[in-house]
C-alpha cells in the first residue's frame, strides 16, 4: 500500500500526521507527500521522515497534488490522507480488510473522529463533531467519494482518471461521478482519523460557500450537460454514477434557512407575514434535527445553542455558493464558441 499525502502549508499538522502514519499497525510499503509549493516550513518537517518528497515549484491545487503523488507511488493500493489528519493505529490495516472483504468495493472512505487533532474553539469543536456526524450516517455503501482519508485500488484509480485539475474544491465528489456504477463506494466507521479543521467563523463560511459553487458548476450542472458518459479509455463506459444521493432533509434545511431570511422584510406589511419566515426556521430546525439531537446529547445545551447558529449560517452560505455556481454554469453552457473541457488529469 503505497500512502499519498498532498500538503500545502500545514506546518501544524504535518508532523502529526506523518508520525501517524508510521505507526500503523500494517506498515504501508512508501510514503509519498506532495508539498504544493508551501511558504511554511513543511517541506523541513516532511524532510525528518522517510518518505518521497515530491515538491511543485508553484501552486496547483490538491487535485495535481494527489494525481502527482498516485503517478509516483508504486503500490497496488493507493491510500490519500491529508495533511491535517492524524490516522488511527489501525487505520491502514482496517482499510485493507475492507477492500479484501468487498471484492466490488472501488473506494473504502473513512471518518474524522469526534475530537479535533488540536481544539482550537468552538468553530473547530462544531465542525468536528458535525462531519463526524455526517460521515458516520453514510457508513456502508454510499454514493459520495471524500478523498480525506480514503484508499482505492490503482486500477481503479487509473480507469476513472484521476483527479480533474481545474478543480480545487469538489474534486472528490466530482471523481466519485465517474466511478463506473459496477464499483462499490463505502465508508468505514473503522479507519479513523482526527481532523485539525477550521476554527474561524469567516473562513469556515467561505469554505462552505466555495465548495457549494464549485459543487454546483462542475457535478450538479454537467450531470445535465449533453454528451456522452465516458469511462476510461479502452474499457467500456459502465454507466454513469449521479453526481450526489439528493439528501431531501439538507434541500429542506437550505431552503428553510433562506425562507427564513428572505421573508423576515414581509413583516413590514403586515406582523401575520412573519408566519413566513417562521416556517422556514420550523423548517431548517426539523430538518436538522437528528444533527442538533447528536449535539445535545454528546456537548449539552449550550453547545446546542452554537450548534443551531452554525448550521444555519452553514446553509446560508451553502444556498448562496450554489445559486451562484448553477448560475455560472448555465451562463457557460449558453455562450457560443465555449471552450472544450480539460480531460481529468491534464492541464491548459
Amino acid at each position: 500500500m503505497s500512502v499519498i499525502v498532498p500538503n500545502y502549508n500545514k506546518e501544524k499538522t504535518l508532523r502529526a500526521c506523518l508520525a501517524a502514519i508510521y505507526a500503523q499497525t500494517h506498515p504501508p510499503a512508501e510514503v509519498v507527500v506532495v508539498d504544493d509549493a508551501s511558504t511554511d516550513g513543511s517541506p523541513r518537517i516532511a524532510a525528518e521522515f522517510p518518505c518521497t518528497l515530491l515538491a511543485f515549484p508553484v501552486n496547483r491545487g490538491v487535485s495535481a497534488a494527489r494525481n502527482a503523488g498516485a503517478a509516483r507511488a508504486g503500490g497496488d493500493v493507493l491510500f490519500f490522507v491529508d495533511s491535517d489528519i492524524a490516522l488511527a493505529p489501525d487505520a491502514l490495516a482496517e482499510a485493507l480488510a475492507e477492500l479484501r472483504a468487498h471484492p466490488e468495493c472501488g473506494v473504502v472512505q473513512g471518518i474524522y473522529e469526534m475530537t479535533p487533532l488540536f481544539a482550537d474553539g468552538p468553530v473547530e469543536s462544531y465542525k468536528t463533531l458535525f462531519e463526524h456526524f455526517w460521515r458516520r450516517r453514510d457508513v456502508g455503501v454510499t454514493a459520495t467519494t471524500m478523498f480525506a482519508l480514503t484508499a482505492l485500488p490503482r486500477p481503479v484509480f487509473e480507469l476513472v482518471g484521476g483527479f480533474d485539475e481545474r478543480l480545487r474544491d469538489a474534486e472528490d465528489i466530482e471523481f466519485g461521478t465517474r466511478l463506473p456504477t459496477a464499483y462499490e463506494i463505502r465508508t468505514s466507521d473503522r479507519v479513523l482519523g482526527r481532523h485539525d479543521d477550521v476554527d474561524r467563523l469567516g473562513p469556515y463560511l467561505s469554505e462552505h460557500f466555495r465548495r457549494a459553487r464549485t459543487y454546483a458548476g462542475a457535478v450538479v450542472a454537467a450531470r445535465w450537460a449533453p454528451g456522452p458518459t465516458h469511462g476510461a479509455p479502452g474499457r467500456a463506459d459502465t454507466g454513469r454514477r449521479a453526481p450526489h444521493r439528493i439528501d431531501v432533509g439538507s434541500v429542506v434545511g437550505l431552503l428553510g434557512s433562506a425562507v427564513a431570511v428572505a421573508g423576515l422584510p414581509l413583516a413590514a406589511w403586515s406582523p401575520w407575514l412573519l408566519a413566513v419566515p417562521l416556517a422556514g426556521l420550523v423548517a431548517f430546525l426539523g430538518a436538522d434535527r437528528a444533527l442538533l439531537e447528536f449535539a445535545l446529547r454528546r456537548r449539552g445545551p449550550g453547545f446546542l445553542l452554537l450548534a443551531v447558529g452554525m448550521r444555519f449560517l452553514t446553509h446560508l452560505s451553502e444556498f448562496a455558493g450554489l445559486g451562484l455556481g448553477l448560475t455560472r454554469a448555465l451562463l457557460r453552457r449558453d455562450r457560443p464558441g465555449r471552450v472544450a473541457p480539460l480531460t481529468p488529469g491534464s492541464t491548459r
